[in-house]
């Protein structure tokens, strides 16, 4: 019988010999992204649902909404296709997708059928955008810069709620057969226990000093807590986690001590067979463990490195490094103060207590302690970029993002071609990140281009998923959050995966603003749910700080305005680090509950110190656009005319570099005229503001900026109009309360009693503690 030809846009897609071509042109495209193609363009009428589809490309279902999303992704990339434009595969919010493309049809003679040429089992990789094969594809605010930090470093463990799927911890698909993982070693009770994570840390070092591909000792911790969790390591760990990576190489040892010596083994394993084993003995435990290693190395067919310190640095390290890996932050750094002459002549101490001083918070003694490290003359390569990559992260907690740029810039020149692929994926991760934050887009991403290649090569699944969440919240930044949720869904599976918990809660936090932009409120309210519920794994300040200001954003949200007042009140909050934009974050979900609560003086009181005018950093520069709509409703209402401070933009010229921000600005501007009494330009600036939100797309900004218009005409006699705008906001009244508070409005103005009602109950059930206005409770005469 005959097989069918789809063509659609410049693409062909033949179902008989299951080849896609655009322009004639073969796509390589793997058999279960072709034949997630087929199905849609075949059930073109229809939108699919997410079970339907894994029932049809999965064998027996066996998939979850990470994996398809992930397969959706694929497909869109092969068709020039992104969450965006959706040209071809447009997504259906909260049921699936549909095929969008307008298709034409076709009967073929039957062809011999192709045989399968590739295997569907690994992960897709994400998509990248047109142009920039070393780029995948772009990261967000102050409110995102607590997770911006986050993702260029500070290693954590745990497990995954979000999307339903049973905590376990899954295949990591890329480079297995090239990696070499290395687990906890056996060790001694009491004095001897900082063996156990210390000495495995120790040992991977030296082979990945020796050539080797060798996963971060924080991964492979995480990996176990997260397999503990599940309870599928509770009888034999080592083999529970063989069955996460089977292709990579095991290495598993022992250290003793016995007759004044220290006795090291280690045995490396490939597919479950013998692959190489070394021992060696020692005075010092790290010499016994570094000889071991060394000799694994040699065996395995590397050069040995030469060792970098001396034994008793040696041992300091990683007697902290043990203590980090076990996230007691704390006990790392007495450890490492604990020889103040040693501590004071170890620059590589002075490094590792400057790294373990930003994990706790502690920027201005890390600062000052790697200036004077970075003024000091000599040090190899290596160390040198590890200076910069860690100054740089300094200047991104500090807010500093042109700074940081420009510290991460001289790690890559001071690294040059030295063969450290992990630090080189930091620097690079770290100057996208600040790179991003100055709007340098194209930039930033041929550096997370490299960064992501750079990680890859390392063997390093996480600096991949950081690079990956960090691509996500660029996107977000720019206004494109339906492109970003894919990336930070996949970026949550790799943390998952590797049981990363502060990593993963930080993309949590940003996938729930990007649904919330959306206002697909119930997924975003599960995402930060999910979150929230790993509050008590996170033992930095700083990142405990960010769950609690994010928290209490999702309670505004929901009307829950005690529980916010209870976080905001938090006393913990007073410890933060000295961070403008998350001081400025504070003050305005203080005054946005207080104006929530009918206090509109204690309102602007808070918003009082906060100055006018937008900041360098794209990131920060949200906050101040937040806070200046707030600030002119506020006045608005409040009667207050000219009570623009000094620095106020009256909106004229803002829409000639039109950014995220710039509709919020001009919506502020257009509420200062009207408080002016100036309706031309109150009428000039509300369309403006609402023809830019259109166009850019953003469902949160749209409906943000309607509230005020709709308000705005109603209050000119101009109902028919305010209509219009309120049935471009209609959609989301039965999910979101301002748009149900848009559609009584209009409702209650036009008189329709019925309409009214029916708005009306919806607003209420969405109102929690907001205090519906008195006057749209009364029925219309």
């Amino acid at each position: 019988m005959p097989a069918s030809i789809y063509r659609f846009g410049a693409f062909t897609l033949n179902a008989s010999t299951r080849e896609l071509h655009k322009d004639g042109a073969r796509i390589a495209l793997p058999p279960r992204a072709f034949a997630c193609l087929l199905k849609l363009i075949e059930q073109r009428e229809r939108a699919l649902g997410r079970d339907e589809l894994i029932a049809a490309l999965w064998r027996h279902g066996a998939a979850s909404d990470v994996q398809l999303g992930q397969l959706v992704v694929q497909c869109r990339r092969a068709l020039d296709d992104d969450g965006q434009t959706q040209w071809a595969i447009r997504t259906v919010a909260g049921f699936g997708y549909q095929w969008a493309a307008a298709t034409v049809a076709e009967e073929a003679p039957p062809v011999m059928p192709a045989a399968a040429a590739e295997d569907t089992a690994s992960a897709p990789p994400l998509a990248a955008p047109p142009g920039t094969d070393a780029a995948p594809r772009p990261r967000r605010r102050a409110r995102a810069a607590a997770v911006a930090v986050a993702a260029l470093g500070a290693p954590a463990a745990a497990a995954l709620a979000i999307l339903g799927s049973p905590r376990r911890a899954a295949p990591v698909a890329t480079g297995d057969a090239e990696r070499v993982i290395v687990l906890p070693l056996a060790a001694g009770d009491g004095e001897d226990s900082w063996l156990r994570l210390g000495g495995m840390d120790l040992i991977a070092e030296r082979l990945r000093r020796g050539g080797l591909v060798v996963q971060p000792s924080e991964q492979t911790v995480g990996q176990l807590r997260a397999l503990d969790e599940s309870g599928a390591a509770t009888q034999d760990p080592a083999a529970a986690l063989h069955r996460v990576a089977p292709a990579a190489t095991w290495v598993e040892g022992s250290i003793e001590h016995r007759q004044a010596r220290w006795f090291a083994q280690v045995r490396a394993t490939h597919d479950g067979r013998p692959a190489s084993a070394a021992s060696h003995e020692d005075a010092t435990p790290t010499g016994a463990l570094r000889g071991a290693a060394d000799r694994l190395v040699a065996a395995l067919g590397r050069v040995p490195a030469a060792a970098v310190e001396t034994e008793s640095v040696a041992e300091t390290l990683q007697r902290a490094q043990a203590a980090l890996l076990a996230n007691q932050i704390d006990t790392a750094r007495s450890i490492l103060l604990a020889d103040a002459r040693l501590a004071r002549d170890a620059p590589r101490l002075r490094l590792q207590l400057a790294e373990v001083d930003i994990r706790a918070g502690r920027l201005d003694d890390a600062r000052a302690a790697l200036d004077e490290l970075l003024a000091a003359p000599g040090g190899d390569a290596v160390f040198r970029g590890q200076l910069f990559a860690a100054r740089g992260l300094v200047a991104v907690r500090s807010g500093e993002y042109a700074d940081a740029g420009r510290w991460f810039g001289e790690g890559i020149q001071a690294l040059g071609e030295a063969a450290e692929p992990q630090l080189r994926g930091r620097l690079h991760n770290g100057r996208a990140v600040s790179r991003t934050s100055l709007e340098d887009y194209s930039a930033a991403l041929l550096d997370y281009g490299i960064a992501r290649d750079a990680f890859r090569r390392a063997g390093d699944e996480g600096g991949v998923a950081r690079v990956d969440g960090n691509i996500g919240a660029m996107e977000l930044l720019r206004a494109h959050p339906a492109q970003a949720e894919p990336y930070l869904v996949a970026a949550i599976a790799r943390f998952e995966t590797l049981g990363l918990v502060q990593e993963r809660i930080g993309e949590l936090q940003l996938l729930f603003e990007a649904r919330r932009a959306q206002l697909d409120n119930a997924r975003a309210w599960e995402a930060m749910d999910a979150s929230w519920a790993q509050r008590a794994r996170v033992p930095s300040p700083y990142s405990r700080l960010s769950m609690r200001l994010y928290r209490t954003q999702q309670l505004l949200q929901q009307g829950r305005h005690n529980e916010a007042g209870e976080l905001l009140d938090d006393p913990a909050n007073d410890g933060r680090p000295a961070d403008v934009a998350e001081n400025e974050r504070i003050r305005l979900l203080r005054a946005e509950l207080a104006w929530r609560r009918g206090d509109g003086a204690a309102a602007l009181a808070e918003l009082e110190p906060v100055p006018v005018g937008a900041l360098a950093s794209a990131d920060s520069d949200l906050i101040r656009a937040d806070v200046e709509l707030l600030r002119a409703r506020i006045e608005r209402a409040l009667g207050r005319r000219d009570a623009a401070p000094a620095g106020a933009d009256d909106g004229s010229g803002l829409a000639a570099v039109p950014n995220a921000r710039t509709p919020l600005r001009l919506a502020a501007a257009a509420n200062r005229a009207w408080a002016a009494e100036r309706s031309d330009a109150a009428a000039r600036g509300f369309g403006e503001a609402f023809a830019l939100a259109q166009a850019q797309g953003v469902a949160l900004t749209i409906l943000r900026v309607a509230q005020d218009y709709v308000d705005f005409l109603l209050a000119q006699g101009r109902v028919d109009d305010a209509a219009v705008i309120s049935n471009q906001v209609a959609l989301w009244a039965p999910v979101d309360y301002d748009a149900a508070r848009v559609q009584l409005a209009v409702a209650h103005a036009q008189g329709r009693r019925e309409a009214w009602a029916a708005a009306f109950e919806t607003a209420r059930r969405l109102a929690g503690e907001r205090v519906i206005p008195r006057a749209l409770g009364v029925p219309p005469p």
